[in-house]
């Protein structure tokens, strides 16, 4: 009987551990997110390794903290940036844990604004490692991605596309008219 009442508390010993541990990664999400979305470049570096990976939707991979922070200005802040604003809500989808260490994945909800006022939502999909580092969570690496054959860049391309290849199919062909036109009265 002891040994039953033994194995009855080994879960739940287990469980309020990963509770725990559960806690301090959602800790980490909220004060990722937070940070994030209020473009504060320096409380989302805090939540990094020093040798974080960081995989982006365009494909450009940072090693560390001053990549990061040199791609982010580029993209948000500097003179030639790209993006006016970015939102994200990130949803996780499924997560593991290994002791210190944990994987999560999900959707980021991710919302971006250009700078020439497009509105583009993502819904990229991303896969974080974090580690344990004393009493708190790190990421250790970053991976985010979009749908290649169906993502609003791409739709906004074609619909770029669509508007000049029209307006200039009828630029020539009233050009075309008007001078067929003219030949014919002459």
């Amino acid at each position: 009987m002891k040994t039953l009442f033994a194995l009855t508390l080994i879960p739940t010993a287990l469980f309020a551990q990963q509770t725990d541990d559960t806690a301090g990664l959602d800790q980490l999400r909220a004060s990722l997110v937070a940070a994030f979305n209020k473009q504060d470049i320096e409380g989302t570096l805090s939540n990094l390794t020093p040798d974080v990976t960081v995989t982006w939707q365009n494909g450009e991979v940072n090693h560390g903290p001053a990549e990061v922070r040199a791609y982010y200005a580029r993209m948000m802040s500097g003179e030639k940036r790209i993006v006016r604003e970015v939102k994200c809500d990130p949803k996780i989808i499924g997560r593991q844990m290994h002791g210190d260490w944990a994987v999560s994945w999900g959707n980021l909800n991710d919302h971006f604004t250009l700078m020439d006022g497009s509105d583009l939502p993502f819904y990229s999909t991303f896969t974080a490692t974090t580690m344990k580092s004393g009493d708190r969570w790190l990421v250790t690496s970053f991976h985010v991605s979009v749908n290649a054959f169906d993502n609003p860049v791409l739709r906004l391309a074609v619909t770029k596309t669509a508007w000049w290849v029209g307006g200039g199919a009828l630029a020539v062909g009233l050009l075309g008219g008007f001078l067929l036109g003219r030949k014919k009265r002459a």
